[in-house]
C-alpha cells in the first residue's frame, strides 16, 4: 500500500472501524425469544430480512415490528438494544488514524449497514469523542440502506467511483471481507483485506505499509 501514490481511501465500517461481536446479538435475541429463536433464524434466512433491511427496502419501524410477531410483549426499545448489542467500541487510535489520513487523502466510508446501527454509531462517537460528528471524518459516506446497493455487488463500487469521480487506480479500499475485496479489485481498485481472524487491526495495517 503506497499512500504517496494514491489520492482516495475507502474504509469499511463494521470490523474495520468499530469492533463487532455478532454472537452478542444472537444471544440477546435468544434471551428475548427463547422458545421461538430457531424459528426466527429460519425465517430470517428464508426471507432475507436482514439483507433487505440493509438495502433500505423498509423502515426501521417495520424491521422491528417484524420480530414482534414472535412475542407481543417485546418492545421496540428491547429489540433495538438487542440488535445493537453486536456493536462494541471504536479504539481511540483508530479515530486518530482516520483524522490524520483525512489531512492527506480523500476519505470515504462504504458500509453494508442499516439505519438503527448507523444512528447508534453516530451517537457513540459523539458521546465518546468530545461531540465529534462521525460523518465529518469523511469526504462522503456511502451506506447500503441509503443508496440501495450492497457489497459484494460490483455495482456499489461503480456507484462510489462514479458519484465521487474517483480514479480506481488511485483508490485504496479496506474491508474485512475477502469477497468484498475481490469485487473491488475487479474494477482496478487497490483493495486490502483486513484479517480480523488473525487479530489484525486498521492501525496495524497502515503501520505495516
Amino acid at each position: 500500500m503506497e499512500l504517496s501514490k494514491t489520492k482516495n481511501i475507502i474504509l469499511d465500517l463494521g470490523g474495520v472501524i468499530i469492533n463487532l461481536n455478532q454472537d452478542l446479538t444472537y444471544k440477546a435475541f435468544n434471551s428475548l425469544f427463547p422458545l421461538v429463536f430457531d424459528e426466527i433464524l429460519k425465517q430470517l434466512e428464508t426471507t432475507n430480512w436482514l439483507e433487505r433491511y440493509e438495502l433500505g427496502e423498509f423502515s426501521s419501524e417495520e424491521f422491528l415490528n417484524w420480530f414482534k410477531q414472535f412475542g407481543t410483549n417485546v418492545s421496540s426499545g428491547q429489540l433495538s438494544n438487542a440488535w445493537n448489542s453486536m456493536l462494541l467500541e471504536i479504539p481511540n487510535e483508530r479515530i486518530t488514524l482516520i483524522k490524520n489520513l483525512s489531512k492527506t487523502h480523500n476519505l470515504f466510508l462504504l458500509s453494508n449497514t442499516n439505519d438503527i446501527h448507523y444512528r447508534f454509531i453516530e451517537d457513540y462517537v459523539k458521546a465518546n469523542f468530545n461531540g465529534l460528528d462521525f460523518n465529518s471524518l469523511f469526504k462522503k459516506v456511502y451506506l447500503s440502506h441509503e443508496i440501495k446497493l450492497r457489497k459484494p455487488n460490483k455495482g456499489i463500487f461503480e456507484f462510489v467511483l462514479n458519484d465521487s469521480g474517483l480514479n480506481a487506480t488511485k483508490t485504496i479500499f479496506i474491508d474485512d471481507s475477502e469477497e468484498h475485496i475481490a469485487s473491488a479489485k475487479q474494477l482496478g481498485i487497490d483493495a486490502y483485506y483486513l484479517n480480523l481472524k488473525g487479530s489484525q487491526t486498521l492501525t496495524q495495517l497502515f503501520n505495516e505499509h
